[in-house]
């Protein structure tokens, strides 16, 4: 797969397995089996069991998926020593046919344990025996490793057997010559050195599952399968922790990545809360400061109708306005920009750049010359006599004029 490469090799392989032992008997099977552990690379024996006439193994092995290799010994098991030339080119297959060229390969299970000194043991069992067994421990949905035939699997002791000459498993005794397996024969009963390792000590019994184990630690090849079956095994069980590691590394990441978003959500959510504080006290000033500028607005525009802000300099225009009315004529009211009257609004409006001059006087000649005079004056624009009454009642007529200023 392409993230192979991204997968430290140490993950490939679990740092715990369970080696299986199945014995076939003539009134039976017998099973055992060793649990080893290897952390920071020191090798540590979690547990073993004697003979159990039933598969039982601990509840830590399906629970915590770990990998089982399963050792098939006993009754129907053939086991062949085999040598080849050192200048021979013959693969696995060939070495097995010919040294086995009348056995249907397709009836057995057959696998060459292959030794340095171009010697090695070819062992080989019947089908149904195998998929019997293999059905039981799936059935018991345990995770195979892989599947070895016959005691030559105490090859898997190779790295720590240098001081031994022979070694002791249940039926077998093996002779060690030159760092290799001489010959395998039916050991003694007297027979019953235990096998140490460090500080472990290994009855006969448990000599061949703490081999198998070992040898899943150390990933030793001296194994070849023959049948595809039992080649796939080890691959598959690789595969499976691969994909674990995956799925921790993803959850991981996934978890990282929320704890973050978390941080994130958190740190925004309490900044835009006071920002929403804020947000709501300037609001409110904001609507205040509208209402002002409204009030503002319309009170200005009063003081700009009432000419207050215009530039008239109304004093001297009412200086210059007095020193031109005529002596027969009473000034009564002076107006600058005067009320405009509005009944459909309320507010008050002022007709600017005029003034409204009223009085009384009996001759109209007279009021019409003084408007011609205030036509004269700069600062007046137009001069216009809106009315001029006479009163019956003998009193003096009344008068209005309009004048509009620049």
């Amino acid at each position: 797969m392409f993230w192979d490469k991204w997968i430290p090799k140490k993950y490939h392989y679990k740092q715990e397995v369970c080696a299986v032992k199945v014995t076939f008997l003539e009134n039976g099977i017998n099973y055992n089996y060793v649990k080893l552990k290897n952390k920071n690379n020191k090798l540590s024996l979690d547990g073993y069991s004697s003979n159990q006439e039933q598969l039982e193994l601990p509840e830590s092995v399906e629970k915590n998926k770990i990998p089982v290799v399963i050792i098939i010994n006993g009754k129907g098991i053939v086991i062949k020593k085999v040598e080849w030339n050192d200048d021979s080119e013959k693969s696995e297959d060939e070495i097995i046919q010919s040294n086995l060229p009348a056995i249907n390969a397709a009836e057995f299970y057959i696998q060459l344990y292959k030794q340095g000194n171009n010697t090695g043991y070819i062992t080989l069992c019947r089908r149904d025996q195998i998929d019997n067994t293999l059905h039981e421990f799936k059935s018991k949905k345990l995770e195979i490793a892989s599947v070895d035939i016959g005691v030559p699997v105490v090859m898997g002791l190779q790295p720590v057997w240098q001081n031994y000459n022979t070694i002791n498993t249940t039926y077998y005794s093996i002779q060690l010559t030159n760092n290799a397996i001489d010959a395998i024969s039916t050991r003694k009963d007297a027979d019953n050195l235990q096998f140490k390792v460090d500080d472990i000590s290994l009855n006969p019994e448990n000599v061949i599952g703490f081999a198998a184990g070992l040898a899943y630690f150390t990933q030793q090849q001296f194994l070849y399968n023959a049948n595809v079956e039992l080649a796939s095994l080890l691959t598959q069980q690789v595969e499976k922790n691969k994909f674990r590691f995956l799925q921790i590394v993803v959850v991981a990441l996934a978890l990282i990545v929320s704890f973050g978003n978390v941080l994130i959500y958190t740190n925004y959510f309490t900044k835009n809360n006071k920002i929403e504080t804020e947000l709501n006290v300037y609001q409110g000033k904001y609507e205040q400061i509208n209402t002002l500028l409204n009030d503002y607005q319309k009170k200005k525009d009063l003081i700009e109708n009432a000419g207050v802000l215009s530039k008239n300099k109304l004093s001297e225009y009412a200086d210059k306005i007095a020193g031109t009315i005529p002596n027969e004529v009473a000034l009564t009211e002076l107006y600058f920009n005067p009320e405009i009257d509005n009944e459909e609004d309320s507010l008050l409006t002022f007709n600017k750049n005029n003034i409204v001059l009223k009085g009384n006087c009996n001759k109209s000649l007279i009021i019409n010359e003084w408007a011609n005079v205030l036509k004269m004056q700069k600062f007046i624009k137009d001069v216009a006599l809106e009315k001029f009454n006479y009163n019956n009642e003998g009193l003096l007529p009344n008068f209005e004029i309009r004048i509009e200023t620049h």
